[in-house]
C-alpha cells in the first residue's frame, strides 16, 4: 500500500479496521460487520473527485446507483467531522465542520461472491443460467432517460470509445502485443462498426442502451439466498456506466474465460439470452467480448508502464496482459462469424495435446472423441480399455455415434457464439459425413502428423501416466493402412512447441478473414 492520506489515516484511527484495501481511486476499511468506503481526492480526467463536494456527490450517487441491484447492502452516508480537540464519525447531514465522507455498507462473506465460488467449483451450469438470468432481469427492469443514453452510449461514442483504446495503446505494439494481432485487431474492429452503423442506432432507439453498472467483474456479484446482488457500479463517469445491455453482460462472461471457465460463461450467456433472445443481442456478443478484453489489455498496459522485472507484480501483470491480448484476437476473430475447427489425425499424433492448448489460449470449447466415447459407453474416461481395432467401444456403430454426438456438442458451442475445436481422428471419410450431417457450422481442418519414431515414443509413455487414449502401437499400425485422409485445410507437424502450432493455427483462422 502507497503512504496513506492524511484524511484516510484518520478515518483508519476512527474505525481501527480489520484490514484497508486501496485502489487508485479509494480506501476501502473493512471491519467485522462493514465496510467504509472514502473516495480519494483525484483527478484522473474520466474521474474529478479532487474537491470535497464532489465526493459528497459521488457517495449519494454511489449509494443510489447500487441500491438498483441490491438489497440492504448501502446502509448510509456518513462523514469525518472535527470535535472538540478530536475527530468523530456522524451522519452526511450533521452540520459539524467536514473533514471527509465515506459510504457504510454491509460486509458480505467473501464465500458469498460469484468469484469464488467459481474458484471453490460452486458454479455448475445450471447456476450459471440462473445467474446470467436474474442479472438480465435486474437490467430490463433499469428506467433509463433516452436523451441521456444518447448523450453517453450512442454509436458515435461506442466508436470514439474503440478508437481511443487503440489510440492509447499503439505506443505498446511489439512490447505487450505483436503488430498484427494489434491490427487485426482493431481493423476488424472498425470493420465491424463501420458496417453495423444501423445496428448500434437501432440498439439506442429500441431501449438497449441503458444506465446499467459498467463494471460487472466477478467480485462484484454476489449470492443472497438465492438472489444475485451486484455492487460498486460506476457512478464517475455516464460514459463508462451508459452502455448496451450485451456490452454490460458480457464483460461478466469474459472475466470468467479469463478464469477458464468457458462452460461457465456459456451458461451465463443462455441465461442472458433467455431473456434478451433477439438477432440484434447476439449478434453483438463477440464484439462487445473483444472490447471489453482489450479494456482490460489498456489498463493492464498502463500499469505495466515504465516497470521492469524488479517490480513485484510485473510477472502476474505480464502474464494477465498477454491473456486479455489472446481473448481480444479470439473474440475479433469470432466477430463476423463463429470458427469451428476439425483437429483431425491418426493416434499420438499431438492432435490433442496442442487442442486443449489452443482451446485453453483462446477460450474456444474443447470436445475430444475419446471423452465423448467413455461418456456415451458409462466409462470414465481415464479408464483403460483394451478392446480391439474397431472392436467393443470401437466398433463401427459406437464411433457413429460419437461423430453424431460431438456435433450436437458443437452446435451448442455455436449457440453460444464461441469458437469450437473438435478433436477426432475422423479417418473415415464417412465420419466427417456423419459429423457434418448434423453440424450447422462450416470447420476448418486441422491435420496433425509426427514422424513414425516420435509416435512410438508417444504410444511408449502414455502407459506411464494417466490419459484418456486407449491407444497403442498395434493400433497405430492398423489405423495407419486404413486412414482415409478427409483433406486438411492446415497441416502441423508436431516435432515444435504448442504455443507456436497455436500461433500458426490463429495466423491461419485471421489470413481467411483478411481474403
Amino acid at each position: 500500500m502507497n503512504e496513506m492520506s492524511p484524511n484516510a489515516i484518520i478515518v483508519k484511527d476512527l474505525l481501527r479496521p480489520d484490514r484497508i484495501i486501496e485502489t487508485h481511486i479509494s480506501y476501502v476499511f473493512i471491519k467485522d460487520e462493514y465496510v467504509y468506503k472514502m473516495k480519494k481526492a483525484v483527478n484522473y480526467g474520466f474521474l474529478d473527485f479532487t474537491l470535497s463536494q464532489y465526493r459528497r456527490s459521488y457517495c449519494y450517487l454511489e449509494k443510489e446507483l447500487n441500491e438498483r441491484f441490491s438489497k440492504g447492502v448501502y446502509l448510509d452516508l456518513l462523514k469525518v467531522v472535527r470535535k472538540n480537540k478530536g475527530f468523530d464519525i456522524v451522519p452526511i447531514e450533521n452540520t459539524l465542520p467536514t473533514v471527509e465522507y465515506l459510504v457504510k455498507m454491509r460486509r458480505l462473506d467473501d464465500k458469498d461472491f460469484f468469484s469464488t465460488k467459481l474458484k471453490n467449483g460452486e458454479i455448475n451450469v445450471e447456476k450459471g443460467f440462473n445467474i446470467g438470468r436474474q442479472i438480465a432481469i435486474l437490467f430490463k427492469n433499469i428506467k433509463t432517460d433516452y436523451a441521456t443514453a444518447k448523450e453517453n452510449g450512442s454509436y458515435e461514442i461506442v466508436k470514439k470509445n474503440c478508437e481511443e483504446n487503440f489510440d492509447q495503446t499503439s505506443k505498446y505494439v511489439g512490447k505487450f502485443i505483436s503488430e498484427s494481432d494489434y491490427q487485426f485487431i482493431k481493423n476488424t474492429t472498425m470493420k465491424f462498426l463501420n458496417e453495423n452503423k444501423q445496428l448500434f442506432e437501432r440498439r439506442l432507439e429500441n431501449g438497449y442502451v441503458i444506465d446499467g453498472h459498467g463494471d460487472l467483474r466477478a467480485e462484484h456479484v454476489y449470492f443472497d439466498g438465492d438472489d444475485i446482488g451486484l455492487i460498486d457500479c460506476i457512478e464517475f463517469n455516464k460514459r463508462f456506466r451508459y452502455n448496451d445491455v450485451v456490452s454490460d453482460f458480457v464483460f461478466l462472461c469474459m472475466e470468467t474465460d479469463y478464469m477458464g471457465y468457458v462452460d461457465i460463461s456459456d451458461s451465463l450467456l443462455s441465461g442472458f439470452l433467455s431473456v434478451y433472445d433477439d438477432e440484434d443481442s447476439k449478434h453483438l456478443i463477440n464484439f462487445y467480448k473483444c472490447y471489453r478484453a482489450f479494456v482490460r489489455f489498456k489498463v493492464g498496459c498502463f500499469m505495466l508502464d515504465g516497470k521492469d522485472e524488479s517490480w513485484g507484480l510485473y510477472g502476474e501483470k505480464l502474464a494477465e496482459v498477454k491473456r486479455m491480448a489472446d481473448l481480444s484476437l479470439s473474440y475479433a476473430v469470432n466477430m463476423f462469424d463463429t470458427k469451428s475447427l476439425i483437429f483431425y489425425g491418426m493416434i499420438a499424433s499431438g492432435k490433442s495435446k496442442n487442442g486443449k492448448f489452443f482451446a485453453n489460449k483462446y477460450a474456444a470449447k474443447y470436445l475430444n472423441s475419446d471423452v465423448v466415447r467413455k461418456e456415451i459407453a458409462g466409462v470414465k474416461p481415464t479408464d483403460r480399455v483394451f478392446d480391439g481395432y474397431n472392436e467393443g467401444l470401437y466398433s463401427e456403430e459406437m464411433t457413429k455415434k460419437v461423430y453424431q454426438t460431438l456435433a450436437d456438442l458443437a452446435n451448442k458451442s455455436l449457440n453460444n457464439y464461441r469458437m469450437v475445436v473438435v478433436d477426432g481422428s475422423f479417418g473415415k471419410k464417412r465420419y466427417l459425413d456423419e459429423f457434418l450431417g448434423i453440424f450447422r457450422g462450416e470447420p476448418i481442418k486441422v491435420k496433425f502428423t509426427a514422424p513414425d519414431e516420435v509416435i512410438y515414443q508417444r504410444l511408449d509413455k502414455r502407459f506411464e501416466k494417466e490419459s484418456v487414449s486407449d491407444g497403442r502401437p498395434e493400433i497405430y499400425e492398423k489405423q495407419k493402412k486404413e486412414f482415409e485422409d478427409i483433406g486438411a485445410d492446415l497441416t502441423v507437424v508436431t516435432i515444435g512447441e504448442p504455443e507456436q502450432n497455436a500461433y500458426d493455427i490463429m495466423s491461419e483462422l485471421k489470413a481467411r478473414y483478411e481474403k
